[in-house]
């Protein structure tokens, strides 16, 4: 079980310390991530002007989704959760690497 846990982490690090080629930064991400108002910014209206998300999945009703920003030097993502009309409820972004992340709808 240790030995597991170690090879995990040393993954995790190595994950977060070089771009997969499949993800690469966005050009103005971080730039198009300030833009985003809660409760008001579409996710439809994100996708166009960021690509493909990296990750999109389902938290109970609520859709999540991740793009790389950007890489300095470790991987900084913009994250949304967004609503059952798509738009955004709660976000994060300009934070290194992958966090531990409690999306809450900040619009209710």
């Amino acid at each position: 079980m240790r030995v597991t846990s170690l090879l995990f982490a040393a993954l995790l690090v190595g994950c977060a310390s070089s771009p997969p080629v499949e993800e690469k930064p966005i050009e103005n991400g971080a730039a198009i991530a300030h833009s985003v108002a809660l409760c008001r910014t579409k996710v439809a209206d994100l996708e166009s002007q960021l690509g493909t998300p990296s990750r999109d999945g389902v938290l109970g009703r609520a859709r999540l989704l991740t793009w790389v920003v950007a890489w300095d030097p470790l991987v900084k993502y913009l994250g949304v959760m967004a609503d059952n009309s798509g738009t955004v409820v709660d976000l994060y972004w300009d934070l290194p690497s992958e966090i531990q992340w409690a999306p809450v709808n900040r619009c209710k």
